[in-house]
This record gives C-alpha cells, sequence and structure tokens, in this order.
C-alpha cells in the first residue's frame, strides 16, 4: 500500500539511488581536487619526480617569509577596502532604487554593467583610466601634485587602485540583494511608524537595517570570499606590482603556480586562504545558526 512503512522505504531508497550520480559527479570535479590539493600542501617534489611527505615543512617556510607575512597584511587591506566601502555604496544604491519606482528598472540595468563585466575587461577598462600619456585620472592626478605621477607606479595608489576597480564590481551585487531584502518589507509597517510620528531616519534604524541583517550577512560573507579568491582582477590590473605592493594571497599563489610552476608551494597557499575563508563561512553559520540574525 502506498502509506505502508514498507512503500516509503522503497521509495527513499529509489531517491536515494537517482542521487548516486549527481553525488559521484561532486566527489569526482569537487571533493576529490580539494583533497588532492591539500594533500599537495604536505609534500614535496624530490629530484627524482617522486613525491614525499614533509609534513607542516612548506607551513613552516611560510611563516618565516616576510614576503608571505606582508602578502597576508595586503590582502586584508584590500578586503577590508572592498567589502567596507562596496557594502556602504550597495546599501546606499539599494535604498536609493528601492524609492525611485519609475526609474528602477533603468538605473538597475546601468549599476550592475559592472557586475557582469568579466574582470579582466574591467580592468583593462580601468587600466585606460589611469594611463599615465591618456588616462583621465592620471591627467587629474598630474594636475593635482603638480608633475608626472603614475597611479599605477606607486605602492599606495596602486592599492588604492585595485580596491575602487574590486569595489566597482562588487558593490552592484550588494545592491540587488539588500535591495530585493528592502522589497521584501511589508509596506504596512513603514506606515504604522509614519502614524507613530516616526522619521526617515527612525525607520531606517528600526525597520529597514534589522529586517535586513540577514540579506547583509550574506552579501559580506560572499564578497569576502571574493574578495580574497581574487586573481583575475588584481593581476590585469597590476599584476601584483609594483614590485610586491600589491602582491594579495591569490596572486602570491597564481605566481606560485603559473610562473614558478612551484605546485606544492601554491598548494600551501591554497590551503591558508581555504583556512581564511572557512573562518568566515563559520562566523556566518554561527550567526545565522543562532538565530541573531533573522529576517
Amino acid at each position: 500500500m502506498r502509506g505502508s512503512p514498507a512503500f516509503s522505504s522503497r521509495r527513499n531508497l529509489a531517491a536515494s539511488l537517482l542521487l548516486l550520480p549527481a553525488l559521484a559527479l561532486l566527489v569526482g570535479l569537487l571533493l576529490f581536487p580539494l583533497a588532492s590539493g591539500i594533500g599537495s600542501a604536505f609534500q614535496t617534489t624530490g629530484t627524482d619526480g617522486t613525491a614525499r611527505f614533509v609534513g607542516l615543512k612548506l607551513f613552516k617556510i611560510l611563516a618565516r617569509e616576510p614576503r608571505f607575512i606582508a602578502d597576508i597584511g595586503r590582502s586584508v587591506v584590500y578586503v577590508v577596502g572592498n567589502v567596507g566601502i562596496s557594502f556602504l555604496l550597495g546599501y546606499g544604491a539599494a535604498l536609493v532604487i528601492t524609492r525611485a519606482a519609475r526609474a528602477t528598472g533603468v538605473v538597475r540595468g546601468i549599476l550592475i554593467t559592472p557586475w557582469i563585466t568579466p574582470p579582466v575587461v574591467s580592468a583593462v577598462i580601468f587600466r585606460s583610466l589611469v594611463d599615465p600619456s591618456r588616462g583621465p585620472v592620471s591627467h587629474l592626478a598630474q594636475q593635482v601634485v603638480g608633475g608626472d605621477f603614475m597611479i599605477l607606479g606607486n605602492a599606495h595608489s596602486a592599492m588604492a587602485a585595485i580596491i575602487l576597480h574590486s569595489v566597482w564590481r562588487s558593490f552592484p551585487f550588494i545592491m540587488l540583494i539588500i535591495a530585493a531584502g528592502i522589497a521584501a518589507i511589508p509596506r504596512e509597517l513603514y506606515e504604522s511608524a509614519a502614524v507613530e510620528g516616526c522619521g526617515a531616519f527612525r525607520r531606517f534604524r528600526y525597520i529597514t537595517l534589522p529586517l535586513t541583517r540577514l540579506h547583509c550577512a550574506i552579501v559580506l560573507l560572499i564578497i569576502t570570499m571574493w574578495t580574497i579568491q581574487d586573481a583575475e582582477g588584481v593581476y590585469a590590473l597590476t599584476a601584483g606590482g609594483p614590485g610586491y605592493a600589491t602582491e594579495v594571497l591569490a596572486i602570491r599563489l597564481f605566481r606560485e603556480s603559473f610562473l614558478n610552476f612551484d605546485l606544492h608551494m601554491a598548494a600551501a597557499i591554497g590551503v591558508v586562504l581555504l583556512a581564511v575563508s572557512g573562518v568566515f563561512a563559520a562566523v556566518y553559520v554561527v550567526l545565522v545558526g543562532g538565530r541573531r540574525l533573522e529576517l
């Protein structure tokens, strides 16, 4: 019979068997390469071409290397700068487009352009803006300092350039997610608050912000992980230069893998990136699991 326990068990078994191909594909394409990469971080290749287990040797080398410590510091600056600025811009843009109902479609279409543009293409656009010979931004900077000034040739301005490029690409995604959260808030709450005499700031503080807190946590987590792992945008814009001025961890991993062909050291750096991403993911799970962020 359809309602019998035996029928339910057979149906569950059939559903599980249908999921096996997808599970096998997941293991083959995701979990196996991940495990292989982590294992490679604990090995080195000898002169005979064979890999041998060395434990934490590569991580100890990285921990004692000033360049790697500086890479971590630059990564922190890059992440904090991008996430902080893009979140404020994205939240502000979300507030604007949810109130400008007539122009919402046009405004959204314009604002999401940086997000849908490939990172390498957007980096080329930014390079043209800061080109020392004909870039308008470089020309303006030269007028301010009163002489020749190469934005990508200076350590501080190059770091600012990669942060602003990442902000330009990140804030449209934040805007869309936050705007969706704001649109889902019942209008009756705002009407009741207005009747009670609450101004625009108090309505934002006590209605909009609390009811979009979960959306904020989601976009902050996603943008943080995107920024930590961003190599293509930074490399296309500055290639980690000048010198090592904009070499973040993702660029260091790229260099070790594809320029130095030291796959074991690159795997060790990848494990560090994975651990940092895992910390942010754990914080997100704790906050959401603890119901501190509620819709």
